[in-house]
Parts: structure tokens; C-alpha cells; sequence
């Protein structure tokens, strides 16, 4: 059994350095504009998410593991320059922060919304603010947007008020994840929106880094959870 547990970790430590070494060269990609190897390495970075979790998890949410075969639908999706392909992901999209929600409602024991309400409100008004001074979008992309907007922002809302009112903050991972995913989406946002015609040397690249650290923190959160609740059963 302990060699067992010493060959897993170890490779859970070398699929972790493999993912980040996958989210640099996508960086290096990003910051020369070479797009056949964004392509054809965004999807990893989800599967790793969930070969990662299969190889260390004990319990096997189905959930999670929902949420991580959608998230590598979404990439694939994506990667089609395609408007027909660009509705399927925002589909996919959906569904993966759904299934997600609800494993934080459910893993986090949520029973009272009123402040998870409350939490909402203050980012979709900023989001909402965003969106009606923004000048550079177009009507097929407004509606795809404002549903992004309430999607993050109920999962924004879910981490700050379990902040704030579970007193079993046992894995700072969630709280992580909540701000690097928050600052992904903003950094999204704000190119979409403002900045679409200037050069996406910037904020791709700092989106990318974003966007592995945050399922990472999740992926860490999970992890943490499933033990912690182990521990406590024992």
C-alpha cells in the first residue's frame, strides 16, 4: 500500500509539472501568435485536469468528473473557427460551470441562499455595468455574454458568502480558485469587450496562466475535500 501511494504521487507530481509545461509553451504560443499549437494543446490541459484527479481521487465525483469531460468538449469546440461551434461550446460552457455550482452547493452543504444571493449582486452589477458601455460588441455575441456574466457571478457569489459563513474553512483552494477564475474571466472580459482590436499580446498570455492555475486550484480543492471528509468519517 505505501508503494502504491509513493508511485501515485509521484506521478501526480509529474502529470502537474507536465500541465504547467503545457500552460508555458501555450504562453510562448500565445506571445508569438503560433495558433496551431494553441490548438492543438489548450484540450490537455483539461484532460490532465481529469487524468490527474482519476489517479488521486479515492471517492471519483461524478460530478467533477462531468465537469472535466465537459471542459475538454468545450476546448475542442473551440478550436473550429466556427459560429456553429462557438453556440456548441457556449452550450458545453454551461453545462461545465453548472456541474460545478453544484458540487459546491452540494459539497459545501449549502442550505441557506439569501446570502449567496447578496454575494451575487455586486459582480453582475459590475459585469452588467461593463457590458452596456461597451462599444465593440455585436448582437450575436451580447446574449452569449450576459449568460456568462450570471453564470460567473453565481459562482463568484458561492465563494465569497461560503467565505464568510462556513466556519469549516478547512481548504483555502476554493477562495483561490474564485479569484483566479474571477480575474480570468474579467481579463476575457475586458479584451472581448474594450480591447478587441488592439494586439492580443497581453492579456492571452496572462489568461492562459489564469486559466491553468485556477483548475488547478480547483482540481487542489476537490482533492482536499474528498480527504478531509475521509478523515472525519475515520
Amino acid at each position: 500500500m505505501k508503494i502504491y501511494n509513493v508511485k501515485s504521487s509521484l506521478i501526480e507530481k509529474a502529470l502537474i509539472a507536465f500541465m504547467f509545461v503545457i500552460a508555458l509553451i501555450e504562453v510562448i504560443a500565445e506571445l508569438s501568435s503560433f495558433e496551431p499549437i494553441l490548438f492543438a494543446f489548450k484540450p490537455l490541459i483539461a484532460l490532465l485536469i481529469l487524468i490527474l484527479y482519476l489517479i488521486t481521487s479515492k471517492v471519483r465525483n461524478t460530478l467533477f468528473i462531468l465537469a472535466s469531460v465537459f471542459l475538454f468538449i468545450v476546448s475542442v469546440l473551440l478550436i473550429p473557427n466556427s459560429s456553429y461551434f462557438s453556440l456548441a461550446a457556449l452550450a458545453g460552457y454551461i453545462i461545465h460551470r453548472s456541474l460545478l455550482i453544484t458540487y459546491i452547493i452540494k459539497i459545501n452543504k449549502v442550505k441557506d441562499f439569501i446570502p449567496v444571493v447578496i454575494a451575487i449582486i455586486p459582480t453582475l452589477f459590475i459585469f452588467s455595468y461593463l457590458l452596456s458601455i461597451a462599444d465593440e460588441i455585436n448582437t450575436s455575441s451580447f446574449y452569449g455574454i450576459v449568460i456568462q456574466n450570471i453564470v460567473i457571478s453565481i459562482m463568484a457569489g458561492l465563494v465569497i458568502s461560503n467565505y464568510f459563513m462556513n466556519d469549516n474553512n478547512d481548504s483555502p483552494w476554493l477562495y483561490i480558485y474564485g479569484l483566479l477564475f474571477t480575474a480570468l474571466y474579467f481579463t476575457v472580459f475586458i479584451e472581448k469587450c474594450f480591447l478587441s482590436t488592439f494586439p492580443p499580446t497581453f492579456f492571452r498570455p496572462l489568461g492562459m496562466v489564469l486559466y491553468v492555475s485556477s483548475y488547478y486550484a480547483f482540481y487542489r480543492f476537490v482533492i482536499d475535500t474528498e480527504n478531509i471528509h475521509k478523515d472525519r468519517v475515520q
